[in-house]
């Protein structure tokens, strides 16, 4: 839940007073599903560079 903090998704204080861990899971799992898709896309971007050589 500390990558929620860091990436300035959520704070402690909306960690333990407003969000159920099913709720804190669920951001987890958005901002997982967001990273995946942007290194996705970069190593896409890396692939058509290389067949454009």
């Amino acid at each position: 839940m500390y990558v929620l903090i860091k990436e300035r998704m959520a704070s402690m204080w909306e960690l333990k007073e407003v969000y159920t861990l099913d709720e804190a899971l669920k951001l987890y799992a958005l901002y997982r599903a967001d990273t995946d898709i942007a290194n996705a896309k970069t190593e896409e971007a890396k692939r058509e560079a290389e067949r454009g050589r």
